[in-house]
């Protein structure tokens, strides 16, 4: 007769000097959902080694467009040209030239980037008159004494606002799914709320104090709804 041997769930508990002291708050996010996955990459070491020649997929479109919208903005951080969507879409075929080779890629993926930045510049116009500034790709940090070893947190948000009234608008790009509201409540998905402190505590480079007004996920899918 087979023995079955009943056995605990694994809780690997790292001493303190083997746990990460650092992490971004995307890092957060894993450990939050997937503590084990936290655990191969930071304390194990693993990392997982991709396909070899891979085709791109959708994280590589994803890159395309936030790589895109940084530089426009970047560009154009206070008042938009009377050529702005010629020139967000000059930005993305030069985005999309290493992947002209790819037939699937220009076919699908470059007309959902015009969708994406027809309904970008048209969005711009509408909020530039509200804004003080627009930030973009800011990296950021701060010090947490109050754990054992103190603790930093990371961040590299897509872009912060601020509005007339000093107040800031943190904004995320999400070509994928948007997390669901209850989610980032429940602190599943912390990502904002975590940028959001960091920018509290004027902890992202030349960005000074204002109050979060707002935290905002911007779903650009190119589809019938472009953004």
């Amino acid at each position: 007769a087979e023995t079955t041997i009943p056995i605990k769930r694994p809780m690997p508990k790292p001493g303190a000097k083997r746990r990460p002291d650092a992490l971004s708050v995307t890092q957060i996010e894993t450990w939050m959902r997937d503590p084990y996955g936290l655990y191969a990459r930071h304390i194990l070491k693993l990392r997982p080694l991709d396909p070899i020649d891979q085709d791109p997929d959708l994280s590589d479109l994803g890159t395309i467009v936030h790589e895109a919208l940084h530089r426009f903005v970047a560009a154009f951080p206070d008042a938009l040209p009377e050529d702005a969507l010629e020139q967000l879409l000059a930005i993305g075929r030069e985005k999309f030239e290493p992947y002209e080779s790819k037939p699937a890629v220009m076919a699908f993926w470059w007309p959902r980037f015009q969708k994406i930045a027809g309904w970008f510049v048209e969005t711009e116009a509408l909020r530039r008159p509200s804004l003080d500034e627009s930030r973009t790709e800011l990296k950021g940090e701060i010090k947490i004494a109050e754990v054992k070893p103190p603790f930093t947190l990371s961040a590299r948000a897509d872009r912060i606002d601020r509005q007339n009234d000093g107040a800031l608008i943190v904004i995320d790009y999400k070509t994928g799914t948007v997390p669901p509201h209850k989610e980032v409540l429940l602190g599943l998905s912390p990502q904002l709320s975590l940028e959001a402190a960091i920018a509290l505590e004027t902890g992202f480079k030349d960005l000074a104090y204002g109050e979060v007004a707002q935290l905002q996920y911007w779903k650009l899918s190119g589809g019938a709804v472009a953004g």
